[in-house]
């Protein structure tokens, strides 16, 4: 609809209160469908908890729009858009401009009980970091929680797609309506519709969406979200009835047009039947579309009736989001109030400030106008456009600024604005735009220190260390590099980054040198020590929350400190920060299902990182996947050949090494590997690299015999390691070092080597790098147990584990998930929805199957394990039972049978819990101290309940016996675990599990008398023998021994 002069605010709506979580406001709002009017004050969920406007940003455009003047009610749409808002969690508003799309939301969300906040997009949004900047900044003004979530995840080098995901699940617990209008500015594909994509998608579902626009919203959209949860209000839902047709007429004063005539004309189209644009003879009948029906009405019947000069002050006021007579004056047009207060008399598609001094106008009116003057002469259009750019400058936009001053040729002036404001763009990682502004300011003298900190930023961004050197070495020809280092922290931090992975310590001891001692440095620093020990100190830099924490987490994933990726900052976005990091360390603790998982969630965002090509290759190798592995590794030194990163070139030359060692390729060719490594000159520096260049040819030297040179090379690798405090290959060349010590005949040496690898692996909380280089070297687990006098030691558990392992995760491409419940009920679950089986044999035959070896057996046992007898009616029953069972399967993972033998696939067999139980048993076996105690208690309380409760054949007798040993065995060890971390009610609890489901296990009755012994109970340790005693006479035995003497001196 159109604003009329000289009408009251009238309607059920106009003074419609929003009330927030804590809070109530009500504003009298006078509404107009077709322009939206800034609201002074914010609603907040807590009135005390402000959240201050960002610098840079344009208002009105975060305001809830007002409804027109005189107003057509039409519950009819607002009731059924209010349902549809209230049902479903996105609603889609698509209909053609003019249609009424935003007059029926602002009605319908009015009416709602939530608080609304609403976000009107324009070109500039196209810029994914600019829609989060937006969003995020409308949406903190209603959760508190949200300000500045992406902003600071953008800054930490988080992509925009998670950022928006972070920004989303940052409502959670908060109850609101997000409106998002003039969909359609934002074009019809690109990056920013995935990063709206990621928003949609990671909401609460207690945050209600509606998406306005003029065309259909793109498939990046619609495939994140759930098709259940989107519904839609399409052209033919807004189009105007005869009945409202009449009334709006009516409140147009026009009593000539027919309604009728002008519904059928126009189809209902709102602005058409309120405008008489249908009677135009450039009118065109197109609903739904993009036809364009207004242009020739808005040129023969609004700017052919406006005088010149104020024909002329509209065409060029169009260049301003909100026109004043102070900003046109600016603009360099003449008597700017009068010919607002003439334009205030003419009916025109505008909305007027309540003082009639402020005018917006209607987006189509605005596109048409601009159309318009575009057609001036160059000369005309770059003196407007210079005027609106230093307009924009003055008060503060200086991003709008920026590119409207470019617009107009002139870099020198944008080149100061955007000097102002480009870090901002870049840590949104709005990286094209800022790389456009940087070449359009081009090379015009000495430049400010924030566009040369930007250029750094774009190189570090882009893995470009090359670039990011020669920026460096430009300030250093021209005088001012070590200007720049004392000024900018940032700067100094990233040409020192650069430096350094150039293999130039040098220039990173001529920075640091003038480098203040911030918290950026500080990170960067400590990242150096993992290369350099000069550089190397005992206590991490705190986390601050921005990107330098990159270079924190890194370290320390190289120092061993395992436990301290698994972080969660204060922020909502620390989590993905560490991304890459937290991946290998859940990978080097051996959780390889689970950095599988991180793996493929953050790929996509970080697929161009060096950061995230260091980690794969082993994952990939731990998953089973080597050949993949080589190829990631292969790939990481094609990347950083080309970044100029030598030093990550000689890290991914190194890892190729190991990963060959670990695959058994070619020894020669890693031979010759390593003699490159050794001719290059910064792997004398490189503490690192040299250590583990030493250690893995130790180790291929140990396989070819050459113990004597292995013994040397594994001595100075261990020594290197140890002085570095570089503690994550620190086990795996201890160990090499034991095998080697021994074979020469050091046992003592050997013996302190293998501790040496113990005690570090268990400091890293996992024994998974550790039993996998002794799954090469066993005899080494094997000597150190042989030499403990006790049975219950350290190594003795390793040795267990040793035992225990399983086959390598195998991770192919998605299908779909098959779970078997086994434990207190029996079930067949696909994708989480349990599969109905007219046959209960079925699901015995699946339990057999993933019990057997290679999940397979031949019809005969089959038959034995299910019926106890091989006849025609039970080779029936197992057809039956075979062919209904394949029907609940999907159809990749059916059973087959071939030659008699009946074979469950890997991926079934793997969704068991009896299995899945074994597996994470083998897993906790791994681990130490409290985190091996905490897995034990949080898998067996996961596995409650008898293994198939209601089966009773012979092999499921067995097998639910061979389960109980191991949940004893597991109980067991986590009450003597318990007992040495001094918990000892844990302790008891634990026994008293274990001896319940085994009373025979002496060792457990041991554990429980020294605990309770702790606990000052000896009533407790004497009940605990002789329950002990009890049990053993049900066999005709006794308390061994030691047991005995345990009694003896606990009584003392």
């Amino acid at each position: 609809m159109w604003s009329v002069p000289g009408m009251t605010c009238t309607g059920p709506s106009s003074t419609r209160s929003r009330t927030g979580r804590r809070g109530r406001r009500a504003c009298d709002r006078r509404h107009d469908v077709l322009g939206k009017l800034p609201l002074v004050e914010v609603t907040m969920d807590n009135p005390r908890q402000t959240v201050p406007h960002a610098v840079g940003l344009i208002q009105h455009k975060m305001s809830v729009p007002d409804v027109p003047e005189r107003l057509v009610p039409r519950p009819r749409i607002a009731t059924a858009l209010g349902t549809l808002i209230e049902r479903r969690q996105v609603v889609l508003v698509l209909a053609t401009a003019g249609a009424g799309k935003t007059t029926a939301v602002s009605q319908a969300t009015a009416r709602l009980p939530h608080p609304v906040a609403w976000l009107s997009a324009d070109a500039t949004d196209a810029r994914p970091g600019r829609l989060l900047a937006y969003l995020e900044e409308v949406l903190a003004r209603h959760a508190p929680a949200a300000h500045q979530v992406a902003t600071r995840a953008l800054r930490a080098g988080i992509q925009h797609a998670e950022s928006a995901g972070l920004l989303a699940e940052s409502l959670r617990g908060h109850t609101l309506v997000l409106v998002l209008d003039d969909l359609e500015r934002l074009g019809v594909s690109g990056e920013v519709w995935e990063t709206l994509g990621s928003f949609l998608h990671y909401l609460p579902r207690t945050v209600r969406t509606v998406l306005v626009s003029r065309r259909d919203i793109p498939p990046a959209v619609h495939r994140r979200l759930d098709p259940t949860s989107v519904a839609s209000l399409r052209e033919e839902d807004l189009a105007f009835t005869v009945e409202e047709a009449a009334e709006a007429l009516r409140l147009n004063d026009n009593a000539t047009t027919d309604p009728a005539q002008a519904v059928s004309a126009t189809g209902g189209w709102v602005t058409g039947v309120l405008f008489e644009a249908w009677r135009s003879e450039e009118h065109t009948v197109v609903v739904g579309g993009e036809a364009d029906p207004l242009h020739g009405y808005m040129s023969s019947r609004i700017l052919a009736e406006l005088s010149d000069a104020d024909r002329d002050f509209l065409v060029t006021a169009a260049v301003l989001d909100e026109v004043t007579a102070g900003r046109a004056r600016a603009l360099g047009l003449a008597a700017p109030a009068r010919r607002m207060q003439s334009l205030r008399s003419v009916r025109l598609p505008v909305v007027w400030s309540r003082d009639g001094r402020t005018m917006r106008f209607h987006p189509r009116l605005r596109e048409f106008l601009l159309e318009q003057l575009g057609r001036r002469d160059d000369e005309e259009l770059r003196r407007i456009r210079l005027a609106h750019g230093r307009l924009l400058a003055g008060e503060g936009h200086d991003e709008e600024a920026t590119e409207v001053l470019l617009q107009a040729g002139e870099a020198a002036e944008a080149r100061n604005c955007g000097a102002r404001v480009i870090l901002r763009v870049i840590e949104r990682l709005d990286l094209p735009v800022a790389e456009r502004w940087l070449d359009a300011f081009g090379p015009v003298g000495p430049e400010p220190h924030e566009l040369t900190t930007a250029r750094l930023m774009l190189a570090w961004a882009r893995d470009d260390y090359r670039g990011g050197t020669a920026i460096a070495d430009a300030l250093l020809d021209a005088g001012t590099r070590d200007e720049v280092a004392r000024r900018s922290e940032r700067a100094a931090a990233l040409m020192i980054y650069c430096y350094a992975q150039c293999g130039r310590p040098g220039d990173v001891e001529d920075i640091l040198r003038l480098a203040g001692p911030g918290a950026e440095v500080a990170a960067v620093r400590y990242s150096l020590g993992t290369m350099y020990p000069s550089y190397r100190v005992d206590t991490p830099p705190e986390l601050t929350g921005g990107p330098s924490d990159a270079f924190v987490l890194f370290a320390k994933y190289w120092f061993g400190h395992l436990s301290d990726l698994d972080i969660s900052l204060e922020s909502h976005w620390g989590t993905s920060l560490a991304a890459p990091w937290q991946i290998a360390a859940l990978r080097a603790q051996g959780h390889t299902r689970r950095a599988l998982e991180l793996y493929e969630r953050t790929r996509d965002s970080v697929s161009n990182s060096l950061s995230l090509h260091a980690v794969l290759p082993e994952l990939l190798l731990d998953a089973g996947r080597p050949g993949e592995a080589i190829t990631a590794l292969e790939e990481g030194r094609r990347l950083a050949l080309a970044a100029g990163a030598r030093t990550w070139y000689l890290g991914f030359t190194e890892g190729l090494v190991r990963l060959r060692i670990l695959d058994r390729r070619d020894p020669a060719v890693s031979m010759a590997l390593l003699d490159g490594l050794d001719d290059d000159p910064l792997i004398e520096q490189a503490v690192q690299l040299s250590a583990k260049a030493r250690a893995w040819r130790g180790w291929l030297l140990l396989r070819g015999g050459a113990d004597a040179d292995a013994l040397d090379c594994l001595r100075e690798a261990v020594a290197l390691l140890r002085a570095g405090g570089l503690f994550l290959e620190l086990p795996v060349a201890a160990v090499l070092l034991a095998e080697a010590e021994w074979r020469a005949g050091h046992e003592d040496e050997a013996d302190r080597a293998a501790d040496l690898a113990l005690e570090v692996s268990g400091r890293q909380g996992s024994h998974h790098v550790l039993l996998q280089v002794l799954g090469e070297f066993p005899a080494v687990a094997s000597r150190r147990i042989d030499a403990e006098a006790e049975t219950d030691t350290p190594w003795h558990a390793v040795g267990r584990a040793l035992a225990a392992q399983g086959a390598n995760i195998q991770v192919a491409e998605r299908m779909p998930a098959v779970t078997v419940s086994e434990f207190g009920r029996h079930a067949l679950l696909v994708d989480g929805a349990e599969a109905r089986l007219r046959i209960s044999k079925s699901l015995e035959l699946l339990s057999y199957l993933s019990s057997r070896p290679g999940h397979a057996a031949d019809r005969p046992r089959v038959l034995e394990a299910l019926f106890a007898r091989d006849d025609r009616s039970t080779r029936a029953y197992l057809r039956q039972a075979v062919h209904q069972l394949n029907l609940a399967l999907p159809p990749r993972l059916r059973l087959t049978v071939e030659q008699n033998r009946l074979s469950l696939a890997d991926e079934v067999a793997q969704g068991c819990q009896s299995l899945l139980m074994e597996s994470d048993l083998a897993h906790a076996n791994r681990l130490t101290g409290r985190a091996r105690l905490s897995a034990i208690e949080v898998l067996l309380a996961r596995y409650e309940g008898d293994y198939l409760p209601d089966r009773t054949s012979q092999w499921v007798e067995e097998r639910r016996r061979a389960l109980s040993r191991q949940a004893a065995d597991a109980l067991s060890s986590a009450a003597d675990l318990a007992l040495r971390l001094h918990r000892y009610g844990d302790a008891v609890r634990l026994c008293e599990r274990a001896t319940a489901i085994d009373p025979l296990r002496e060792v457990a009755w041991r554990v429980r008398m020294r605990a309770a012994n702790a606990l000052g109970d000896d009533d407790g340790v004497l009940t605990a023998f002789q329950d002990c005693e009890a049990a053993l006479a049900g066999i005709d035995a006794t308390p061994s021994p030691s047991t005995r003497r345990l009694l003896k001196r606990l009584q003392r």
